[in-house]
C-alpha cells in the first residue's frame, strides 16, 4: 500500500514538473520550426524561458489603479494551472474527482475571461478591441467545445476524465468528434490564424497592450500553460483509450512517455500551420465557429442514435 502511494505521488510530482517546465519549451520549439520554414536559424529552444525570466525581473508599469488589472494575470495563471492538474499523467490525475470534465471546461475558460477583464480594466481603445474580439471568439467556440465534450461523456457514460478515457468506444460520431475537437481546441488556444484578439500588427497586442514587465510575463506564462493543457488533453484522448488497461507502474510510465512525446511532436505541426496561414478577420472566425457549432449538433445527434 505504501509502495502504491509512493508511486502515485511520484507520478503526480512528474506531472507537476511537466506542467510548470514544459509549456515555454514547447513555444521555443514552435519558434525554431517557424524560423526554419522561413530559412532562418531561429532562436535557441530555451528562448521563451529567457524572455519570461527577463519579464519576471522587470517592474510593471500600471496605467490604472484598478485591482483587476493587477490581479487578472495571476488569476489567469491559477486557472491554467488548475486545469492542467485535472489531466492524466500516466494513470494518475493530480486532482481527481467526479464531474471534473465540467470543471476543466470552466477553469480553462477562465483564462480567457481574465484576459478579457484585464483588457477592459484600462482606458485603451486597442485593449478594448482585443478584449471584445476575445469575447466573440470564446462565445462562438465554447458552445462547440461543450457539445463535443457532451459527445465524449455520452459515449463513455461519465463526466469524469479518467472514466471517459477508460470507457470510450469507437463509433463514427466519436471519430467526427475528435476531428471537430482538434479544430475547437486549436481555436481556443489562439494559434494563427485565430489569434485575432492579440493581433500585434492590428491592435498592438489587444488586451495585453497595456501590460508590461512582471504582469505581462505572468500572462504569457498562463497562456503557454493553457495551450499545453488543451494539447495534453487532446493527446490523452487520442492515445489512452486504445492502449488497454494501465495497471502497472511500468505501463503507466510508458503511457506518460507516449503522452510527452506526442505533445512535443504536435507542436512542430502547429508551428507549420501558423507559419503558412495568414490571420483571419474576426467575422470570418465567427462564421467558421458557427458552422462548426451546427456540425457539432449533427455529431451529437449521431451519438444519441448510437452511431
Amino acid at each position: 500500500m505504501e509502495m502504491e502511494t509512493t508511486i502515485k505521488v511520484g507520478f503526480e510530482l512528474v506531472g507537476i514538473l511537466i506542467i510548470f517546465l514544459l509549456p515555454p519549451y514547447l513555444d521555443g520549439i514552435a519558434r525554431r520550426v517557424k524560423a526554419r520554414l522561413q530559412y532562418r536559424r531561429g532562436p535557441p529552444l530555451m528562448q521563451t524561458w529567457y524572455d519570461l525570466q527577463k519579464l519576471f525581473n522587470l517592474p510593471s508599469v500600471k496605467p490604472t489603479k484598478s485591482l483587476l488589472f493587477t490581479a487578472a494575470p495571476f488569476l489567469a495563471l491559477a486557472s491554467a494551472i488548475s486545469a492542467a492538474l485535472l489531466l492524466p499523467y500516466g494513470n494518475v490525475i493530480p486532482v481527481d474527482f467526479g464531474f471534473n470534465l465540467v470543471v476543466f471546461f470552466y477553469v480553462i475558460l477562465m483564462v480567457s475571461v481574465f484576459l478579457i477583464l484585464g483588457g477592459l480594466s484600462v482606458q485603451n481603445a486597442f485593449s478594448h478591441i482585443g478584449a471584445t474580439r476575445e469575447a466573440q471568439l470564446i462565445l462562438t467556440v465554447e458552445p462547440l467545445i461543450a457539445i463535443l465534450y457532451g459527445v465524449l461523456a455520452y459515449n463513455a457514460g461519465s463526466l469524469n476524465i479518467a472514466d471517459i478515457i477508460a470507457n470510450l468506444h469507437l463509433t463514427p460520431s466519436l471519430v467526427l468528434a475528435y476531428i471537430a475537437l482538434a479544430y475547437a481546441l486549436y481555436v481556443e488556444s489562439g494559434f494563427v490564424p485565430f489569434d485575432v484578439a492579440e493581433a500585434e500588427q492590428e491592435v498592438i497586442g489587444g488586451p495585453l497592450g497595456e501590460y508590461s514587465g512582471r504582469l505581462l510575463g505572468v500572462f504569457y506564462y498562463a497562456i503557454h500553460i493553457k495551450r499545453f493543457a488543451l494539447l495534453w488533453f487532446f493527446v490523452s484522448l487520442l492515445t489512452m483509450p486504445w492502449i488497454g488497461p494501465i495497471n502497472t507502474p511500468e505501463r503507466a510510465a510508458l503511457v506518460l512517455a507516449l503522452q510527452f512525446i506526442l505533445t512535443v511532436a504536435f507542436y512542430p505541426i502547429i508551428a507549420a500551420l501558423e507559419a503558412t496561414n495568414a490571420r483571419l478577420r474576426i467575422d470570418q472566425v465567427v462564421k467558421m465557429n458557427v458552422r462548426m457549432f451546427f456540425a457539432g449538433l449533427v455529431i451529437l445527434g449521431m451519438a444519441f442514435m448510437g452511431w
